[in-house]
């Protein structure tokens, strides 16, 4: 019987006691440090005798929610493991060290400041980011570092989300990925012996394996619910197992990185069909250094101006309170208790819009004509048979249409219910801009009474109330959105719209306020110096970063920045920002890769690209052009206001807007289907559209089709400095997934090369020794953009070498086809650069 299915048969403390007798035998060669005395003798062996050897390292950390707070200021370690194979003997055979970090041993832990710190000797690490931070912490500078395994799994495979992902417990217990092959220059490698770990201890076991005990109920049964406790208890209370535990996180690092090491040296690198070695050189040449600058960037953080989101964060939950308060009156005109429902929950307001409609994936599933709910009694209403108020009461919604077919859902959740989503609601109110949610419009009864709410007065909005109030009027059906006709249109349509267009706005605002205003003034993602400190992490499937613990990449789009968040990112008094952006970076890696002329020559001429594409692809906008009844572009001379003749962007505006979705759109590899949901046309129409885009530019078709049969062929694709992404077989992939290989079989090349091209372009400005003698330092890379932040007094200096380490990000080259186009500003904040 296998090992597997023998546990299936044990009980979860069989299985414990199980996993702690196999760690058990791993404590005779760990030597537990606890005394100033063996901490000096150890690192004096390991920055002497030792000293060229590769060594993994390991922290174990308590008072830190490491899913919620940044190790940079937060976390205290508990104790720390440090391993380079059973070749190395610290005395009496043992060869990991574990040192005892709790109880007041932070004296050990700078013992070992000489070790952590000394450039010369390799440590390697998974996950470096957290270990080094918490480390730092305490003073110490890391220093040495040679390898991130996680990063080296992600340059391996990039596609483990279904293999159990990069967690050093799934790698190293993943046959694929352990190997016991060792690398063939090595001689470390060579001398190493294997006995700590074995095929029985293959790799990290999960603490909650090892300490986990279920939860006792009150009868005093066991509960399915599994609890473990806290780690500076485990390591005061179950001591032994709790040292093994640690240690084996160190010894599986390395065991991880030789693994892995021979698999990218196995690996052939090329570039542009040009062998330039293995994929272990790509990474010490990029990723190593990358994911050092990655560190850095973290460490740096970001300045945060919490007494402006404190602003902001009151004047939006004003503006919510009155687009909710607009709704509700609006509503309760047809279902008299919607003045008290709660705008936020989705079952209210699916009751309110679809009361009666049937279930999409179960016709004898509808929801109830109308229904009763809780909510908070805030008018202290006293109901029928009570004395007092009480804290909640009982109101019932139904349709707001006597016919509930009149507005029929298009959008649907998982389990076939009507979706009350931000886009369903959005396709019932139409194009409603959203300065006209908090105008009083002079003819509707149901604007929200806010006389005593703090708006904010955009300028521009103030500028035109009377224009708009009068616009309001004259506005054409078309406009609108599916609540036009379903209400009954005329006036009744359009305060429908605008109603709904308000509940969309309470959503906007909610979803600013969540995941940014309110957790950017947070302490959980802040240092002591008030700076906001996220993860950056390698971790997508084409190489591009992602940001988490906040999300700083997330922010909202430069239109959608109602409240400037931006602007509360701000430089130090005496300092700048410097914000530097890629031009149509992922377009004109295309052109470069389909070597496709007709984007080739655009790009060189300059100029407004989409509008180029809309001209080329349609016959009576390149006759409006040759006939100069519209200009391309137009750079107005001292004293013109206006072009002699309209714009191109202006007087085809549709035809642009097209030709730009399909400038991304193919890119990313979207097909007639997609484009034909997003436009809402046939998808016949939607392909002759696209046909019209692929006209002129024969080259990237063919080279998608290259790109689709390589992925059916090799089962991966290569990002232009030769990162590979890898698919599973294509002939054994359902349609859908058949669909989405050959879309990533597109997209990839073009975006994980954008990520290459982005990555270049920061080593290039960490390593240039004038930004670094000016004091500028690399905070954030968001997509195609950078930030940095340095003395003022030289701003305009550093621009221009950011600028020139960006357009040339290769050592100072540009191989590409295209030129690199960047875009750079100067300021106090990153809203103002932008």
């Amino acid at each position: 019987m296998s090992e597997l299915n023998v546990k299936e048969h044990m009980s979860h403390q069989e299985v414990s006691e199980m996993h702690q007798k196999r760690l058990a035998r791993i404590y005779d060669k760990v030597l537990v440090v606890e005394d100033l005395k063996t901490a000096r003798k150890v690192v004096n062996m390991l920055t002497t005798k030792y000293r060229e050897l590769v060594y993994a390292c390991d922290t174990e950390v308590s008072a830190i929610d490491v899913k919620e707070e940044t190790p940079v200021d937060h976390g205290e370690i508990i104790c720390f493991s440090i391993y380079s194979g059973s070749q190395v003997d610290f005395g009496d055979g043992k060869s990991c060290i574990w040192v005892d970090v709790l109880d007041g041993g932070k004296g050990l832990l700078m013992e070992f400041a000489p070790f952590f710190e000394d450039p010369s000797i390799k440590k390697v690490w998974h996950n470096y980011s957290f270990d080094s931070h918490v480390i730092e912490n305490y003073g110490i500078k890391i220093s040495g570092f040679h390898a991130d395994t996680m990063h080296l799994a992600r340059l391996w495979d990039s596609s483990r989300r279904i293999d159990g992902g990069y967690s050093l417990e799934a790698l190293t217990s993943d046959p694929k990925v352990i190997s016991k092959e060792t690398s063939s220059d090595s001689s470390q490698n060579k001398k190493r012996d294997l006995s700590l770990d074995d095929d029985l201890l293959v790799g990290k076991i999960s603490m909650k394996s090892i300490f986990g005990k279920k939860k006792v109920k009150k009868d005093g049964s066991e509960g399915k619910l599994i609890t473990i406790a806290p780690v500076e208890t485990l390591q005061r209370d179950s001591r032994i197992p709790w040292i093994c535990y640690s240690a084996l996180d160190s010894i599986s690092t390395l065991k991880l990185f030789d693994s892995l090491k021979v698999k990218l040296e196995q690996m052939e690198w090329f570039i542009d069909g040009i062998k330039r070695g293995n994929m272990y050189d790509f990474y010490e040449e990029y990723w190593q250094p990358f994911g050092n600058l990655l560190v850095k960037m973290e460490s740096e953080g970001m300045l945060v101006d919490r007494t402006y989101l404190s602003e902001i964060e009151k004047i939006a939950i004003a503006e919510q309170q009155v687009a909710a308060d607009r709704f509700r009156k609006w509503a309760s005109k047809y279902c008299l208790d919607a003045k008290y429902m709660n705008v936020g929950s989705d079952a209210q307001l699916r009751q309110l819009f679809f009361g009666g409609i049937l279930n999409s994936k179960d016709g004898n599933a509808s929801l109830p004509a109308s229904k009763t709910f809780k909510v908070p009694n805030t008018e202290t209403i006293i109901e029928d048979g009570k004395k007092t108020p009480s804290k909640y009461r009982t109101i019932t919604l139904h349709n707001l249409l006597e016919d509930p077919l009149k507005m029929q859902p298009e959008i649907y959740t998982a389990s076939g219910w009507p979706s009350v989503s931000g886009d369903a609601l959005k396709g019932f109110a139409g194009k409603i801009p959203m300065e006209e949610v908090f105008l009083m419009d002079e003819e509707s009864g149901y604007a929200a009474d806010n006389s005593n709410a703090i708006i904010t007065e955009h300028a521009e909005v103030a500028d035109k109330k009377k224009k708009i109030s009068h616009k309001l009027n004259k506005k054409e059906a078309s406009t609108y959105g599916k609540a036009y006709a379903a209400f009954g249109e005329g006036r009744e349509g359009k305060d429908a719209c605008h109603a709904i267009a308000a509940l969309c706005e309470v959503c906007s605002i909610d979803s600013l306020i969540s995941n940014f205003i309110f957790p950017l003034q947070g302490s959980h993602i802040s240092g002591k110096n008030g700076r906001v400190h996220c993860s950056l992490n390698i971790n997508t499937e084409t190489g591009r970063l992602s940001a988490r613990r906040p999300n700083l990449q997330n922010q909202p789009a430069l239109e959608k920045d109602r409240y400037k968040i931006r602007q509360a990112f701000i430089a130090k008094p005496g300092n700048s920002l410097i914000v530097a952006d890629y031009g149509q970076l992922e377009l004109r890696i295309l052109a470069h890769l389909a070597n496709c002329e007709s984007m080739l020559q655009a790009f060189e001429a300059g100029g407004d690209f989409h509008s180029r594409t809309a001209m080329n692809m349609y016959e009576h906008i390149r006759e409006a052009v040759d006939n100069k009844k519209v200009l391309l572009e137009w750079h107005p001379q001292p004293g013109q206001e206006k072009p002699p003749v309209p714009l191109l962007k202006d007087a085809f505006a549709a035809e642009r807007r097209k030709a730009k979705m399909l400038n991304f759109s193919i890119a990313y590899g979207k097909t007639p289907v997609g484009l034909a949901r997003d436009w809402k046309v046939s998808v016949t129409d939607a392909r002759k559209t696209v046909n019209l885009w692929y006209n002129d530019r024969k080259e990237v078709l063919k080279w998608q089709e290259e790109r689709k049969a390589q992925a059916a062929r090799e089962q991966l694709v290569y990002t232009l400095l030769g990162r590979a992404r890898r698919f599973p077989p294509i002939s054994k992939a359902t349609n859908a997934q058949k669909g989405h290989i050959e879309r990533a079989a597109i997209n990839t090349p073009v975006q994980g090369s954008a990520a290459d091209v982005a990555m270049c372009a920061m080593l290039e400005i960490d390593r240039n020794p004038r930004l670094k003698e000016l004091g500028w330092k690399l905070l954030l890379q968001v997509h195609d953009e950078v930030i940095l932040e340095g003395p003022t007094e030289s701003a305009e200096l550093a621009k221009e070498i950011v600028v020139e380490c960006m357009s040339k990000p290769f050592y100072g080259t540009n191989f590409l086809k295209v030129d690199l186009a960047v875009d750079a500003k100067c300021a106090q904040n990153w809203y103002a650069a932008k």
